[in-house]
């Protein structure tokens, strides 16, 4: 019996593998190119067709599954640009420029809820390659789902999309707009920036709606090696019970709203109860290694997560006109009856620099609403952190009504909530980039983490650790200074 099951097995791997290569056999590339022509080319590189639209259309059946399509463009300045009022990915496809060229999708800002590049859950597996995309009214990327809470809640959205090389900007709203269940993201080496493009001049801030990334309940969103600047709103967040995001290595700069929200305030109908039921908006999030300056609310913000690390960061001058640079915030899920607006519990904050022009460091959040609403059960997990003021010292608040400090300094916070017990305030010195330099005070003062294992320029960090984002070398100075 245990060798028929085996060979039963071996059978059926065989036959998925050959289902497999049948399925893929048919993939090729096609070529696009403004030289082209849409009603006598074939898709060859001496033959290609003129329109990404045209090709992309499913009633001319020209993709299948796994076709790579290779769009000319230039060697040299702002790249070709192929308009259209949008594109759409029906089929698991990979996109990109011809080696060495640059291409641009540029769509309007014009056209009522516009999308300049939509993927489906039926294109799942998808890349986007070295391009730029530009526009939508209200999305650059859209990562498509059928998922609904009770109405279908077997859905899915267009899960193992990769994004990489590509520079995404000049959206009505959201650049890269994330659907539940569009699970296992990848956005790798990218720039993201100028959202909110849409909102007239001197909009409040209550009226936008326009991250770099927004991601609403959908998993193992990785986040690498991409700048993200110039945002409307919040440069990046993941919410609506998203879990296990990793954001690393990233630099955040000019957020008109916060840089990293781990967690935030979502409609009830979009979280997945099943399995969170308790209403947490972040489960298992990692931000780490990433610079972040120049927000004008939180620099990295915490709301109704849990077990989140944050760790190895640099905040330059956040928090500038609210919040604290490290704050742990409250949500409010539409003040609906049933949902649960659970405070941040199990974090884990340390190795942290925080250099501010002001004097909120650390805040922790109270709201009288709907009964009373904590930005934090238990203690905040701070440790090994770095807080440095240009002048001044830093304050520390817990608005919580029990709280045995209200607002104070680093040694008064020491003793009220048992945290920051190896933390450093003082003066502090970094480069223009917000790298650590030779005779920077945060060098060998950290603790070695076991989920942080390099530095934000990918170099192996080893034990006396530093804090913040960057492990010094001499080596990478030497590298930032021209010399190789």
């Amino acid at each position: 019996m245990a060798l028929r099951n085996m060979i039963c097995t071996r059978n059926a791997a065989l036959i998925a593998s050959l289902m497999l290569t049948l399925g893929s056999a048919h993939a090729r590339e096609i070529f696009v190119a403004p030289s082209g022509n849409d009603g006598t080319g074939n898709g060859n590189q001496t033959a290609p067709y003129r329109t990404l639209s045209f090709v992309l259309e499913p009633a001319n059946n020209i993709v299948q599954d796994d076709d790579v399509i290779t769009l000319r463009g230039t060697t040299s300045g702002a790249g070709t640009v192929y308009a259209a009022a949008e594109y759409r990915l029906r089929r698991r496809l990979t996109i990109r420029s011809f080696a060495g060229e640059w291409a641009v999708l540029r769509c309007p800002i014009t056209v009522p809820d516009g999308i300049c590049l939509q993927i489906d859950p039926e294109a799942s597996g998808s890349v986007v390659s070295r391009l730029e995309i530009q526009g939508g009214t209200i999305y650059s990327v859209f990562l498509q789902t059928d998922w609904e809470q009770g109405a279908n809640p077997n859905g899915s959205g267009a899960s193992d999309v990769v994004l990489e090389d590509c520079k995404l900007h000049g959206s009505g709203r959201d650049v890269v707009k994330v659907t539940p269940k569009s699970n296992r993201l990848t956005i790798r080496r990218c720039e993201i920036f100028n959202s909110g493009t849409s909102y007239a001049p001197g909009t409040p801030l209550e009226d936008k709606n326009a991250e770099g990334i927004d991601n609403v309940n959908a998993d193992d969103m990785r986040v690498e090696d991409t700048y993200i600047h110039d945002i409307a709103t919040n440069c990046l967040y993941f919410k609506g019970g998203a879990r296990n995001a990793l954001i690393q290595r990233n630099r955040l700069e000019n957020c008109g709203e916060g840089g990293v929200m781990v967690g935030f305030d979502t409609s009830p109908e979009f979280f997945d109860l099943s399995i969170n039921p308790g209403y947490f908006e972040a489960i298992n999030g990692t931000v780490r290694n990433n610079i972040i300056r120049n927000t004008d609310y939180a620099g990295i913000g915490l709301y109704a997560s849990q077990n989140s690390k944050v760790v190895n960061n640099t905040l330059i001058n956040t928090a500038r006109v609210g919040h604290a640079a490290l704050y742990f915030g409250v949500t409010l899920q539409d003040f609906d009856p049933i949902a649960a607006r659970p405070p941040n519990t199990m974090v884990a904050m340390q190795n942290n620099i925080v250099q501010q022009g002001h004097d909120r460091c650390v805040s922790i959040r109270w709201a009288n609403e709907l009964g009373g609403l904590s930005g934090l059960a238990g203690g905040p997990g701070t440790n090994y952190n770095y807080y440095a003021r240009t002048s001044g010292s830093c304050q520390f608040r817990d608005g919580r009504p029990a709280a045995p400090l209200a607002v104070g300094n680093l040694a008064q916070w020491r003793n009220a909530v048992n945290a920051d017990g190896m933390s450093v305030e003082g003066p502090l010195s970094l480069a223009s980039d917000g790298r650590l330099l030779a005779s920077s005070q945060a060098r060998n003062v950290g603790v070695l983490l076991p989920e942080v294992v390099d530095d934000i320029d990918q170099d192996v960090r080893s034990a006396p650790v530093d804090i913040g984002a960057d492990e010094f070398s001499f080596a990478d100075l030497l590298l930032r200074n021209g010399f190789e």
